[in-house]
């Protein structure tokens, strides 16, 4: 059991300058798994493996949950329209924004920041 979490914590060690990167730079559209693999200079599908070994997601599912985090709490600072928010968050377009957000909460970008609100006015 030692062992297993000696070589978990290596994994995620190794990781995590990756992840580091994916949240300061989640607003960058050109996060592919083989540029995330190149800066460990690993293969892109050792890397993918080992992302998900470690996370229990593809690399592609993790950076999709960080911008959708990210979108949620710009929607809630109610001060960015839902194309500025889009484009901050990395989305290739506001159609592909809406419709993710939808499919992973339930709610259109625009329910949500009328029921999270929290900068008023």
């Amino acid at each position: 059991l030692a062992k297993l979490s000696a070589e978990t914590h290596a994994k995620q060690t190794t990781l995590a300058p990756v992840v580091r990167y994916l949240e300061a730079n989640i607003h960058d559209r050109a996060l592919t798994n083989a540029s995330l693999a190149s800066q460990l200079s690993y293969s892109e599908v050792y890397f993918r493996k080992l992302f998900a070994s470690v996370y229990g997601c593809t690399p592609h599912r993790y950076i999709m949950s960080l911008r959708i985090r990210r979108a949620k709490q710009l929607l809630a600072d109610g001060i960015l329209s839902v194309t500025a928010i889009a484009e901050q968050c990395g989305f290739s377009s506001v159609y592909h924004f809406c419709h993710s957000f939808k499919q992973r909460t339930g709610k259109t970008p625009t329910q949500y920041a009328t029921e999270n609100k929290t900068y008023q006015i």
